[in-house]
This record gives structure tokens, sequence and C-alpha cells, in this order.
């Protein structure tokens, strides 16, 4: 079944609260693409081609999430964006694997699923393909979100308010911990800035957390942030270059320094956890039985939406979604065929990436 939304369903005043540039992508793990007019300039092959600079741009890709209701809870689901008519469409959810527990979702460097396994207290690696489990780390306390280390050697998660687990990769291969002492005695996830700052989460499920920064080595945490209602889920964003937050149905941003903080109350949602961004303007994030989709990237803020929707049919105890972009995800653009492309869309500006 397919729903779709084909007029906009939600606008923003943009002076109520506060790069343009698509890229497109192809790859074979994220069937991830943007169709731009380029004059009929070719960048890469397989990449189509639209005639004429008015012409729409569809984002498709898929979203791999998890259920923390137990049962079938690794599921993936399909999604399309034609921004011409604002219009949203999820395919069918398919059921990928079934875990005891699970909460963050991740991929890790070598293409395969990484699931928090919740009360469980374990790490799971799973093949997304057909979800066989490949290997299993017990990390000694609860597992919720799961955050991938620049390095790509080391993937970690937290109970709420626990301690800092440091899962090595190959999965299987040991766990860590590190205890959380400064302004936190405990923590909900990490996030990692390009610049180098280590931001953390602490606070109880569904927003409401305390935001600032922590060395990684020695737990030390320096609280900038009191109880912001989207502290909850935290990734950095590529097309903005801001740390980007999700809880409570809420969305925020910050800059890596973690200054600057803005916050919006998105219409008629009552809970999000966790976030993902396909690095050109538009989120999928999950919570409240739904798969909710802004897009802002005309106005380059996504506390300044240009429109926005939800799709709660057979998302029922929705969690996390896996990361589009980046850190954790299955594809980190390259800076040469970042550059490559820019040769082809004359005027157009696009976000900063980093190499993984």
């Amino acid at each position: 079944m397919i729903f779709a939304f084909s007029t906009p369903i939600g606008f923003v005043d943009p002076h109520r609260i506060g790069g343009d540039g698509a890229v497109t992508m192809r790859n074979k793990f994220l069937n991830c693409s943007s169709v731009r007019a380029l004059s009929g300039l070719a960048l890469l092959a397989g990449v189509v081609t639209a005639p004429s600079l008015a012409s729409a741009t569809v984002y498709t890709g898929t979203l791999y999430y998890t259920n923390f209701t137990g049962g079938q809870n690794v599921n993936k689901v399909g999604y399309n964006y034609d921004d011409s008519i604002t219009s949203f469409a999820l395919g069918a959810a398919t059921n990928v694997a079934s875990t005891n527990g699970a909460d963050g979702i991740i991929f890790a460097p070598n293409g395969n699923l990484l699931v928090g396994g919740q009360g469980s207290g374990n790490v799971y690696e799973l093949n997304p393909t057909n979800g066989a489990l490949l290997n299993t780390q017990f990390t000694g306390t609860p597992s919720y979100h799961l955050s991938l280390d620049p390095s790509g050697n080391t993937v970690y998660s937290s109970d709420f308010g626990g301690r800092l687990n440091k899962v090595a990769i190959p999965v299987g291969t040991g766990s860590t911990f590190t205890n959380i002492s400064g302004s936190e005695a405990g923590l909900t996830q990490i996030a990692f800035a390009p610049n180098g700052n280590v931001f953390y989460v602490n606070g109880s499920p569904n927003g409401g957390g305390n935001l600032g920064l922590i060395n990684i080595n020695t737990g030390v945490t320096t609280r900038i942030y009191t109880g912001v209602t989207p502290a909850h889920g935290l990734i950095y964003d590529p097309f903005t270059g801001l740390m980007t937050m999700f809880g409570a149905g809420f969305v925020g941003t910050m800059d890596q320094s973690g200054g600057n903080l803005k916050i919006f109350d998105v219409p008629n949602i009552g809970d999000f956890d966790q976030g993902a961004v396909d690095g050109q303007g538009h989120a999928l994030i999950a919570g409240g039985g739904s798969i909710t989709f802004i897009d802002y990237r005309t106005t380059g803020d996504i506390t300044s939406a240009a429109n926005f929707t939800s799709i709660n049919g057979g998302f029922g105890g929705i969690d996390d979604v896996a990361p589009l972009v980046g850190l954790g995800s299955q594809h980190v653009p390259e800076p040469a065929s970042l550059a490559l492309f820019g040769l082809g869309v004359l005027g157009l500006g696009f976000a900063r990436r980093r190499r993984r």
C-alpha cells in the first residue's frame, strides 16, 4: 500500500523561530537519488539528468527502523519525495529481522546493521539483506541509542542516564565502558561534530534532556543547556552544518560549538525519538507511531521548514531510524564526487561534507 500526500501539509512562519544545492547521489545500498536539471550533463554513470532547470527533483531511498514493541522489530520501508508538488510517499514496510529488544539502529562500516537491544544489554550485528544474526556483543547495561566513532572502530551505546559503553568493531570482539562525571552522572547518547567536538544528551525517553560536551576518553561532561525539549535523538546534519535534535514532537539545532540553539514545535506531533537527514534538506523522523517528513531545503533551517507531513499507518511502536548520510549510514559522499557534481550545476551552492 502507498500512502501519499500531494499537497503541503503544513507551513511554518519563517519569522516565528529561527544552502540550497541538491547532491545527486546513487549507491548500491541506499538506492538514494535525486534528479535535477544539469543542462544535459551526465555526471556519473547511471545517473539520470533532466533537460531544464525548471525540472522537479525526486528523492528516493530506503529507511531502516526499529520497533520497541518486540516481534518483528527491525524493518525497512521505501520512500520518495517529489519537491515540485511536495508529495511524500511510503511503500509497504518489510521486516528485516527480529531481535531480543531493538532500539538504536545504525550501519557498521562493513555495511551490516547494528541494533541496540534495549534491556537485553546486547548490540546485534545483522545482515541487512536477509536479517541473519551475524554477531552479538553484551555491554553489561541496557543498550539504546547507538553512535559510530569517526574512526569506524567503535560503536557507543548507553542506558538512559547511564555510563558510556564502547563496543569494539568487529562486533563480538569486546566491550569496555567509561563512567560519566562532571556536569552529569550519566547520558543517553553522544554525537560527533566535524570540528572535533563530541556532544552528549542526558535525558529521559522522548525529550527534555540536558545538552553539552563530553570528553569520550575521560567521560567528563560540560553542560551547555538544561532541559531542552527536543534533546533526545542527536545527529549532525551536513546540509546545514548544524547539530540537529529530535524529541517530544520538537526539532532543534545548535552550531558545532554548542551555540545558537533554535527550537521548533512541529504541529500535531506529540512524540519524536530519533531522526535521520539525507544531507539534502530533508529529515525523516520516527516517533508517535509515525514517520514524519520535513522539507527544509529552501529555508536551509529545519526549525523553519517549508512543509512537513506525518504518515502513521502501520508504524505503531516505531522507535529509531538509521542514518541516511554520514556516520552510521551506508553512504558518505566523497569530496571528489561532490566537486565533480558542482561543475554541472551552475550557481548552486552545496553543503560541505566530510570524509568519514
